[in-house]
């Protein structure tokens, strides 16, 4: 009886644009990174702009071609995807953004790659409008590609599944974002020794227009005005940087708010918080979120998209409904409210949540099944 050879991983191409280290690359990362962990899916990618993305997949190993967006046209990332694609024998090509599935489909159709999946990382930040015409066509081309180019969508949360359902019937599958815990915690954990009492409030996000700090840097100034020895941490940077800074001078608290830029790791900043806040407009499901859950951090966050459905059973959290710096202040002044006791036990209460929902090993699983599903 002869003996069987061992069946070939899959091999998924990966296309994102990498321009930031935001959510949807952090989460790009932690996916292949756990996928080449397995002896099932060989990973490669496609990535259009230098920077830590790029450099921390090649550090796994992991193949990866830059078709730099500054030097190179859509014709021309359209052929590298491709080059791309047949010198890695890809079977499935995996896309992560608006660009990045129209690009991303147009060169798996030039390599004759037949199988196709996107990940929608969240809402849209900018509305439609029909004073932008051409941004309403290429989004309705989107869609259409999706539904006739892809043969799945995943959503990484319950609040999208539903919003896409009807745009790809039959194809939507939802799995959650998800982190390494333990990697954290044993990175990050224990915290250290703090010698003030000065409670220390942070905010992790690009300086953009939907992440609302200016709701934060408000709800700074009211409880400084019921006399709560704060300090506002805002970790990130962006166009609204030198607006935040000047507001924050305006409301005479510019001694109360640090900005300290972009920051990588943030998780090293954000593990000596004593409240994480999530101010945005809207969200997918982020990852900040649920890194300051891993790191005993309790969050405050406006009730939108995913937040709630990762904190609905958090004890340790606190979902705000009335998106204004009153309804913040009323958030944070509740948690500080509680006994050390009650604080402890929801923070251990959350960190067991997400451990049970929103870990590497389960959610690995469900993207390896919804591949296979698809040869």
């Amino acid at each position: 009886m002869t003996e069987q050879s061992p069946k070939r991983p899959i091999t998924v191409t990966h296309i994102i644009s990498g321009d930031l280290w935001a959510g949807a690359e952090v989460q790009v990362y932690n996916l292949c990174k756990a996928l080449n962990n397995t002896q099932e899916i060989a990973v490669t990618a496609v990535v259009f702009n230098p920077g830590i993305l790029h450099d921390k997949l090649a550090e796994l190993d992991i193949p990866v071609t830059l078709a730099d967006e500054s030097s190179t046209g859509p014709l021309g990332i359209v052929k590298s995807i491709a080059a791309h694609c047949r010198s890695q024998g890809t079977d499935i090509v995996h896309t992560h953004g608006f660009k990045e599935n129209v690009l991303g489909i147009a060169g798996k159709e030039l390599a004759r790659v037949r199988h196709s999946v996107r990940t929608v990382h969240g809402n849209p930040e900018h509305k439609l409008s029909w004073k932008k015409p051409h941004k309403w066509l290429i989004n309705r081309l989107d869609i259409w590609l999706g539904r006739a180019r892809q043969q799945a969508v995943i959503a990484v949360s319950s609040q999208l599944e539903e919003a896409l359902k009807p745009l790809f019937p039959g194809k939507v599958h939802k799995i959650f974002n998800f982190i390494d815990i333990q990697e954290l915690r044993d990175t990050w954990l224990p915290k250290p020794e703090r010698h003030s009492s000065q409670i220390r409030l942070g905010i992790v996000g690009r300086l953009v227009p939907v992440k609302r700090i200016d709701l934060f840097i408000q709800a700074l100034r009211l409880l400084s005005k019921e006399g709560v020895n704060c300090k506002g941490i805002i970790i990130g940077d962006g166009p609204l940087r030198s607006e935040l800074e000047t507001l924050a001078c305006n409301l005479g608290i510019q001694d109360r708010v640090e900005f300290l830029g972009f920051v990588d790791p943030a998780a090293k900043e954000m593990s000596v918080l004593d409240i994480l806040l999530m101010t945005s407009d809207h969200e997918g499901l982020p990852m900040t979120l649920l890194e300051a859950l891993a790191l005993d951090v309790p969050v405050i966050a406006h009730k939108t998209g995913g937040i709630a459905e990762v904190l609905s059973d958090s004890t340790s959290s606190v979902l705000v409904i009335n998106h204004t710096p009153e309804g913040y202040f009323t958030a944070i002044r509740a948690w500080l409210n509680r006994s050390p006791e009650e604080k402890k036990q929801a923070v251990q209460s959350s960190l067991a949540h997400i451990e049970k929902n929103f870990s590497a090993m389960n959610n690995t699983r469900r993207y390896i099944h919804t591949y296979k599903s698809l040869l």
